[in-house]
């Protein structure tokens, strides 16, 4: 299964559960922009854009006269990009690999990448091509999750799915798993050897909300594209399992009748 086929086949949970997403990566996303600086007429490309929320955003910060291209690998993803910003003239959609988008040298202000570049095989050469389409001074944010232990309201989940067998080989931090650009440092290097400069990397800790353990489950299992597929594949008795073990791991973050459930993104500033 290619990369593109597995987030297309989550498209329908992302859809259902984007208000929730965009709620938890806020304080990220304020963080983002914060430091983008965007002004009104500048072009923005926004490489793995999901549902198309955080392109809306962007595209009241360069306002009617600028421009955002939005895109995807996901074929499924982005026909949920051009749902949301139907309306919004100055944002264009476009399928496109960020490793390859095809685009002309030199033509963008910023690029934001935010939550994708992990899941790249080959991430140096996906930030090579950001730098290849950035003019002169341009600026690139690049947000990417944290190691595994900074991470428990996704690897309660992982784990839970490993004691069943229905996962393999440990947290996925090999290339193109989530937690493949968990480190800063290795982040900071992968982006100075593509050319970049200026770059800095911070921790930006992040809250998930959920008011009850089937919640947690619900919710993580529809937008993790691998773990969606391992599920599917698990009979009854397994999923059940599953949703008992991580209703478990996520205890410790009880409170009142909800759950507040920890979680660190990297947010990567670059020239």
């Amino acid at each position: 299964m290619t990369m593109a086929s597995e987030w297309t086949d989550v498209a329908q949970g992302w859809d259902v559960h984007r208000d929730r997403v965009e709620r938890m990566k806020a304080p990220l996303t304020a963080e983002l922009l914060s430091n983008l600086a965007l002004r009104p007429g500048e072009h923005v490309l926004e490489l793995g854009a999901g549902t198309g929320e955080l392109a809306l955003v962007l595209a009241d910060a360069v306002g009617p006269d600028g421009r955002v291209l939005a895109t995807d690998i996901a074929p499924g993803m982005v026909d949920l990009i051009r749902r949301t910003t139907a309306e919004r003239p100055c944002i264009t959609v476009q399928e496109s690999d960020a490793t390859s988008t095809g685009l002309e040298g030199a033509s963008f202000d910023a690029v934001v990448f935010r939550m994708g570049l992990m899941f790249v095989p080959r991430p140096l050469e996906a930030l090579r091509e950001c730098r290849r389409v950035l003019r002169a001074g341009g600026r690139a944010a690049v947000a990417v999750w944290a190691g595994p232990g900074q991470n428990p309201w996704l690897t309660s989940m992982g784990m839970s799915a490993m004691l069943q067998g229905l996962i393999q080989g440990g947290p996925p931090t090999g290339p193109g798993g989530i937690f493949s650009l968990g480190e800063p440092d290795q982040l900071s290097e992968i982006a100075r050897e593509a050319g970049f400069m200026d770059v800095e990397v911070h921790r930006i800790p992040i809250v998930a909300h959920y008011d009850s353990t089937n919640e947690h489950y619900d919710s993580v299992e529809s937008l993790a594209g691998p773990l969606h597929h391992a599920l599917l594949a698990a009979t009854p008795d397994q999923q059940a399992a599953v949703r008992a073990s991580a209703a478990s791991l996520i205890e410790p973050y009880k409170i009142g009748n909800a759950y507040e459930i920890p979680g660190e993104a990297l947010l990567l500033q670059a020239r």
